[in-house]
């Protein structure tokens, strides 16, 4: 049994933890891809999946289309949905600048290039959204280049249980300077 609302492990079984109802947020340890001899990562594209294929928008190297199949694949075991959808984007501004829990029943995150995705207690947080506060700064985490992150959302069945605490999250900055190069996929 997982002890609390984050956990963290070194291979995919973590993800398994998303079953407890407390746990809202799994994190897999794994090396950057970008940094570990993989080819440079395409243009921004998106691809869908129905159980089956995997529908890319455009061009994208092997070894990206492999990772975003064994990626949907635990997607797919979380959430029970076979058919899920995938967006590869260059982010190069604060895309979510408000820390916030995304209205679908799960959300898988993995920078491949950049700052990671910033995350927080919801007590921690309270009312500063934004993190203007020194103190909410101070608490906030932020996942690695290449950790793969499932986030549990408030999906009706998804919803986080009153007496454990909910996770909330938000794009890191970002700029033309310090680009990001995320994926998300989403169960639909």
């Amino acid at each position: 049994m997982a002890v609390g609302a984050v956990v963290h492990g070194l291979s995919p079984s973590v993800f398994t933890t998303l079953f407890e109802p407390q746990v809202r947020l799994a994190i897999c340890a794994r090396p950057d891809l970008l940094r570990n001899g993989a080819e440079a990562a395409p243009a921004d594209f998106s691809a869908a999946c129905d159980g089956r294929w995997i529908e890319p928008s455009g061009p994208a190297p092997d070894w990206l289309l492999d990772d975003i199949q064994r990626l949907g694949e635990i997607l797919s075991r979380v959430t029970g949905v076979e058919t899920w959808r995938a967006r590869f984007e260059t982010v190069q501004t604060r895309a979510c600048p408000r820390f916030h829990q995304d209205a679908i029943a799960a959300r898988l995150i993995v920078t491949y290039d950049g700052p990671g995705t910033e995350w927080a207690f919801e007590s921690e947080v309270a009312d500063d959204l934004d993190a203007r506060r020194a103190e909410t700064r101070a608490r906030i985490r932020r996942l690695h280049p290449g950790e793969i992150a499932v986030l549990k959302g408030t999906a009706p069945g998804w919803e986080p249980w009153p007496d454990f605490p909910a996770v909330l999250h938000r794009s890191p900055p970002a700029s033309r300077q310090t680009p990001r190069r995320v994926l998300t996929l989403d169960a639909v």
